[in-house]
């Protein structure tokens, strides 16, 4: 009887790893029930002409599980409210109007949104008044200024900057967003996706293995800087939620790459056990184990019993 041969390569780990990220369907159907109870709210409280999600969620680069997760949701405002009000008055009116319906709701820290958390994750609620082709215009209560934002830019950019990597990139980011979670969350998210496209544009992105590898071994020396935000005209963005961990942050890049290093020379010489917990000290618990990968490909194959059993026990 032929004996049947089978392994699984990095590149198909990291494609499961970006399938167990992606939200799905029910998730998506969850946000969007939560932004048409909030959109209720503001309509009929406030007057509100109605809401927007131009965040990570527009982007497909929001990830799972969302516990914990911050939306931004635009609530789109006539522009008189904006002539009859200063920035702080207008958020502290739009609280009470939430507070009507969520009891629990606060204007944030940095005075540019109100929170209303649920179970699954948090709003942070921005008002604005919306900019015919040029994005919105929101509030900043604590500086008592109006701010220009386009979240649009870079959606096209991150967009076209997708396709022309043959739909390659938008996972990366997926990856290294949950990379992030793992590693205490040092970096703030859009300043990662910001610095993804930048650098994966000096390339042709091949395979996950490639990309992932290039950018933590470019960002060790860029996250010393801070980049162009093209939705707020070219504010600088630093990349550190704590900017006294520099040198952590630039460690944690250096360790990964070396990882990645180690894990393509396994895999070269054949074991891909090794191989796979490289990537797992990268990405923790939603990095399957080899183990896990195989026997779901012997079950996608329709091989049980002996057969199974002998190939877990060659491949590892």
């Amino acid at each position: 009887m032929k004996k049947i041969a089978l392994s699984i390569t990095i590149e198909e780990g990291l494609r499961a790893l970006d399938t167990s990220l992606v939200i799905t369907v029910a998730q998506n159907a969850m946000i969007s029930a939560r932004q048409s109870e909030i959109e209720k709210t503001v309509v009929r409280e406030f007057d509100a002409l109605g809401t927007a999600l131009p965040g990570a969620i527009a982007r497909n680069t929001m990830i799972q599980p969302l516990q914990g997760s911050v939306i931004d949701l635009f609530v789109l405002l006539k522009p008189e409210r904006g002539q009859m009000n200063t920035p702080e008055e207008l958020m502290r009116h739009l609280q009470e109007a939430l507070v009507t319906q969520y009891p629990d709701a606060v204007i944030a820290a940095d005075g540019r949104s109100i929170i209303v958390a649920y179970t699954e994750f948090i709003f942070h609620v921005v008002p604005s008044f919306y900019r015919k082709n040029k994005g919105y215009i929101v509030a900043d209560a604590k500086k008592q200024q109006w701010i220009k934002t386009n979240p649009t830019i870079h959606y096209y950019a991150l967009d076209d900057e997708n396709h022309k990597q043959r739909g390659l990139l938008l996972p990366v980011v997926r990856m290294t967003r949950y990379w992030n979670e793992c590693n205490g969350s040092l970096f703030n998210n859009y300043y990662l996706e910001l610095l993804i496209k930048e650098t994966l544009s000096e390339i042709k992105v091949t395979s996950y293995v490639q990309a992932i590898k290039y950018f933590y071994k470019k960002a060790i020396r860029m996250v010393v800087f801070t980049i162009d935000d093209p939705a707020d005209n070219g504010k600088q963005m630093d990349g550190l939620k704590d900017i006294n961990k520099m040198l952590e942050a630039m460690q944690v890049f250096r360790d990964c790459h070396e990882h990645i290093v180690k894990a393509e020379k396994y895999e070269e010489e054949g074991n891909l056990v090794l191989a796979y917990k490289e990537f797992g000290k990268i990405f923790g618990g939603y990095f399957h184990s080899y183990v896990d990968m195989m026997s779901r490909k012997l079950d996608a194959n329709g091989i049980t019993g002996v057969e199974a059993l002998r190939i877990l026990r060659d491949a590892t």
